[in-house]
């Protein structure tokens, strides 16, 4: 169920029966000449809608739609916010639900920037200290790349992503005619972090369907169940 549809009343009784709330939080950044601006929104929202589908007692609260950037950041399109802002918010939110009732959240990231994950983890580990209040914090990028399709190479808005977003929005998926690679610069720090995406994407494009996406979002979707069960100690 997402809260967002939800009266205050019928809010009020769900807190009521210690629900488990999920938070998928996105990002507006440039994926390639042909994926949309929202897709590391798309894939945790339907992530999340099928866990809470799948998962009794689960609600979904609405997506935050920013995050931190680097590589993209002067990419068109993208929109970022500062480490600071990410991690005051990741706070602000489990607390906010914790003094509403709520004691079990997941935050559900799309976007698995280095920076931007460990903003998201500070501000967790803060509200968890000061409330004991239970957190899982997760990517669903990280979980995708267990599935271990499309090889070593693929990346940003590459062959995963793609096939991810086939699957669930087609309609957004614009057609792209070769694939692309990544620059390593291995341990050098870089003013600007695009030229180690010139085309803005990565991976093997041409080999992305729909069906290999549906195949990655379902195992996603599993495997955060599992995670839930076994870190909030529910039973299978």
């Amino acid at each position: 169920m997402y809260i967002g549809e939800m009266t205050r009343d019928d809010f009020k009784a769900s807190a009521d029966r210690d629900p488990i709330v999920i938070v998928p939080w996105g990002a507006c950044e440039a994926h390639g000449p042909h994926l949309p601006l929202d897709t590391d929104t798309i894939q945790p929202v339907y992530v999340a809608t099928e866990v809470s589908r799948r998962l009794q007692n689960t609600l979904v609260a609405p997506p935050v739609n920013y995050a931190l950037h680097s590589s993209t950041r002067d990419m068109p399109g993208t929109l970022t916010i500062s480490f600071d802002t990410v991690r005051s918010i990741a706070y602000d939110l489990v607390i906010s639900l914790w003094r509403q009732g709520v004691d079990r959240t997941v935050i559900l990231a799309g976007h698995a920037g280095s920076g931007h994950i460990s903003a998201i983890l500070e501000g967790c580990k803060k509200a968890v200290r000061e409330t004991g209040t239970q957190v899982i914090f997760l990517s669903d990028w990280h979980i995708s790349e267990d599935y271990g399709a499309c090889g070593d190479d693929d990346g940003h808005a590459g062959c995963v992503e793609t096939s991810r977003i086939l699957a669930i929005r087609p309609d957004l998926v614009g057609s792209i005619d070769r694939d692309a690679g990544h620059f390593e610069h291995t341990y050098r720090i870089l003013r600007d972090g695009s030229t180690c995406l010139p085309d803005g994407y990565q991976g093997r494009i041409s080999e992305a369907t729909a069906d290999l996406g549906a195949s990655i979002n379902d195992y996603i979707v599993e495997t955060i169940i599992g995670i839930i069960q076994h870190d909030f100690e529910l039973a299978a």
